[in-house]
């Protein structure tokens, strides 16, 4: 984790702390070193080349935080949420930035979780977690692989919605407001395969204008995620 605010909200987390880092030649932040001695994690303190060279970031932030990878099990991840409300699977999503913002876009729609592959970019690498705005810290991930996706969804009792180019409009397709949902978002380059296709309940495109033939994959799951809370809602 970097930057302060992010390792602050870390050390908050049931994630476990092996050490932190700050720039010897500055003071460290008041609140990561207060949570840093009440949490007795240990914190190191390295010249600023050092810390420089760590960073992951071209203007690294003053706290670099060094966490145990959490189980990423769906049975441990949504043991408290599995008839909950939405989730969003993300199907070799490869791009940080995207993975990130549709994390981020989870918690903005109170999804109960995010599924993702194996191909997809690791969810807490230092471009998803700086993408996801810290939300990758508050918003259960789980990773399946596709050869269990479908039972994955009959588990937490979904009705799933994949997106294709050729699906139908969206806002025309009919949902049960009693069940849980899950949003099925491909990669970038190749959209979801016909395996992944035929698991879904519905598949769904979203009308656009102009020669646009497909919007970013970030942005459709904003587009459906917020579209289901209205739709739900209603």
């Amino acid at each position: 984790m970097e930057t302060p605010k992010l390792v602050l909200e870390a050390l908050e987390t049931e994630l476990v702390a092996d050490f932190v880092i700050v720039p010897g030649d500055q003071h460290p932040d008041p609140d990561v070193a207060e949570a840093c001695e009440e949490g007795r994690v240990r914190m190191f303190g390295l010249s600023s080349e050092a810390f420089t060279n760590l960073s992951d970031a071209k203007t690294p932030q003053p706290a670099l935080g060094v966490f145990e990878l959490p189980s990423l099990d769906v049975d441990h991840r949504f043991a408290s949420t599995a008839s909950a409300g939405m989730y969003l699977v993300l199907v070799d999503v490869s791009d940080p930035g995207n993975v990130g913002t549709l994390i981020r876009t989870a918690e903005a729609t109170g999804c109960a979780g995010v599924i993702v592959t194996p191909q997809t970019a690791d969810v807490f690498s230092p471009k998803v977690v700086r993408a996801s705005a810290g939300s990758v810290l508050r918003v259960p991930v789980a990773e399946v692989s596709l050869e269990d996706l479908e039972a994955t969804f009959e588990h937490l009792g979904v009705q799933s919605i994949a997106t294709a180019m050729d699906g139908a409009n969206y806002a025309d397709v009919e949902v049960d407001s009693t069940k849980p949902i899950a949003i099925i978002l491909g990669s970038e380059a190749h959209g979801l395969a016909e395996e992944v296709r035929a698991m879904a309940d519905h598949t769904v495109s979203i009308p656009m204008h102009g020669k646009v033939e497909s919007l970013n994959v970030a942005t459709t799951g904003a587009v459906l995620a917020f579209a289901m809370v209205s739709a739900r809602n209603a």
